[in-house]
Parts: C-alpha cells; structure tokens; sequence
C-alpha cells in the first residue's frame, strides 16, 4: 500500500492513471444518462478500455474517486454530467508530479551553470524545508545552504514546486544562469562532466 499526502492511501496505479488522465483532459462530460452504467461508457471512451474486466474496474474506480471526494460529477443545465477534479484531487495530481518529476539532461551541457538562490520566510519552514529536499532530490549540488547549483535547465521545476509549495518565487527564490561559479571543479566531478 502505498501512502500519499495528508493520509490518502492508495491500493494500486489505477487511481494515480485515473486521475493524472483526467486532469490531463481537464474536464470529461458525456451526454445525460439515466443507465447506472454510465461509467462503463466513460471508462470506453475517454479511457479507451477495450477488455470488459478494464472496463468494469475502471468505472468502479470513478466511482471510488467520487466517493473519496477527489471527483466530482456535476449535472449541467442540458443534463450532461460533467466530470471534473476536487480541489482535493488537484493537489494529489500535484503530489504525483512532484514525486515523478526529473530535469531533463541535454545530450551536449551548454557549458552554462543555472544558480538558484532562496530566501524563504520563517513562517514558510515547512514549505522550505520541502523545496530544499526536492532540490535535492532533483540532484541539484547544494552550494551553501539556500544555494544550489544545476547545469541543467530547471526553471520549470522551479515554478512548479514554488506552485505545490506556495512559495512567492518573485519574492523568495531567485535563478539565474552564469558561466563561472566557485568549486567548479568539485560541482563538475559531482555532475559527472
């Protein structure tokens, strides 16, 4: 079983598929339906399960999810259901990016060093505490405390955990590229290069 932010646990993949899939359609609406296998349909179509076992569990699936309150099935004025992420499902998807996310290594290094320098407020500890890990975990070299260093690009990985971690990067956290840093040849040996 694996365990997941704020107590959510999970039995399998499928509800990580579920989810990342919707959120990647970013809303499913299928055409009013009074039949109690209308999930069935949905897992046919916008799933694209083709066995009928797949099928069956897929919509068991969506129904759990709607259950646990990580969907939600809205009735539209036409009377198609819409169905759409709870605010509790959007911060599981980003919790599943988070735990999956890497920095893509170019094939050729720029020869460019990317800084990232933070200063994040006391009251943010937490968030702090978790930006810094995943800097780590990332595999970015820790310079000094609240200095890392990548040459790689990062920027986007930088804007996406400042967002999971609500931490004001125009404010907090500062990226910039140069060609010289110190312990250069310590960081190269780090990254292998």
């Amino acid at each position: 079983m694996e365990t997941m932010a704020r107590g959510l646990y999970l039995r399998n993949n499928l509800t990580k598929d579920t989810l990342i899939k919707i959120a990647a359609l970013g809303v499913i609406i299928i055409a009013a339906s009074t039949s109690p296998y209308f999930l069935h349909a949905v897992a046919k179509h916008y799933f694209r399960e083709k066995i009928r076992e797949l099928v069956r569990k897929r919509a068991k699936k969506l129904r759990e999810l709607q259950k646990r309150k990580l969907l939600e099935f809205k009735e539209m004025p036409d009377g198609s259901l819409k169905i759409v992420l709870s605010h509790l499902g959007k911060k599981l998807v980003r919790q599943y990016k988070l735990e999956e996310m890497k920095l893509i290594k170019p094939k050729k290094w720029d020869r460019k060093w990317r800084l990232i320098i933070y200063d994040i407020p006391d009251y943010q500890r937490k968030a702090s505490d978790a930006f810094r890990r995943k800097l780590k975990d990332l595999g970015l070299y820790q310079l000094q405390k609240s200095v890392w260093v990548s040459p790689y690009e990062c920027i986007g990985e930088l804007e996406f955990l400042c967002s999971v971690f609500d931490i004001n990067m125009d404010n907090h956290v500062h990226y910039f590229k140069t060609l010289e840093i110190p312990k250069e040849k310590e960081i190269k040996k780090f990254f292998g290069l």
